[in-house]
């Protein structure tokens, strides 16, 4: 994985993107790539295009992996990376789950990695695969996070058109709450 890098978070519409998923497909070992934002449909697009350009694509729910109890989730986890392929892509969906907010640790005026984070990044960084990252909030993007990461892919807002407008009205509040879930639920 990637430590050296200091500028490495790229909007969605970046043309440096494809670029950077033909490089991560044809060689993935030991790269990582972190998703960040809230445009879910934009993700899905990329993970498309993925998919398409490489065969061998795995999907994991974290939210099946992360417990509260820590050394659960490193069983999980040990579990997890025993089934891998040499060479796959492994796309780690609701990465949010990594969060305080879901593990029990609690937030504090900076953002710092949980045990569970940590050991992931530590499993991480000893298999032979590639990781895709899908965070929700990208304010749950520390500092470990960023120097870990091949890049960091930060998915916005649409910027016009109707699509904006669907994008707005998804976004309203009723004193200061939003609709949206903030703790990932089990499907």
């Amino acid at each position: 994985m990637n430590s050296s890098k200091q500028d490495n978070r790229l909007p969605h519409s970046s043309n440096q993107i494809n670029e950077l998923i033909n490089s991560f497909t044809s060689k993935p070992a030991g790269k990582l790539i972190i998703l960040a934002g809230k445009n879910v449909g934009e993700k899905k697009n990329l993970i498309q295009k993925i998919k398409k350009s490489s065969a061998n694509v795995k999907e994991i729910d974290l939210r099946d992996v992360i417990s509260t109890v820590e050394e659960e989730t490193y069983e999980n986890l040990d579990n997890l990376f025993d089934v891998f392929k040499n060479n796959q892509i492994v796309h780690l969906m609701n990465g949010d789950v990594l969060s305080g907010e879901y593990t029990g640790n609690t937030y504090s005026f900076r953002r710092y990695a949980s045990p569970q984070e940590k050991y992931l990044f530590r499993k991480l960084e000893k298999s032979s695969n590639g990781f895709i990252l899908d965070l929700l909030d990208e304010a749950n993007v520390n500092h470990m996070m960023e120097r870990k990461a091949e890049a960091i892919i930060d998915f916005n807002a649409p910027k016009g058109g109707l699509s904006k407008l669907f994008w707005k009205l998804k976004q309203i509040s009723v004193h200061g709450h939003t609709f949206e879930n903030k703790r990932p639920l089990k499907k």
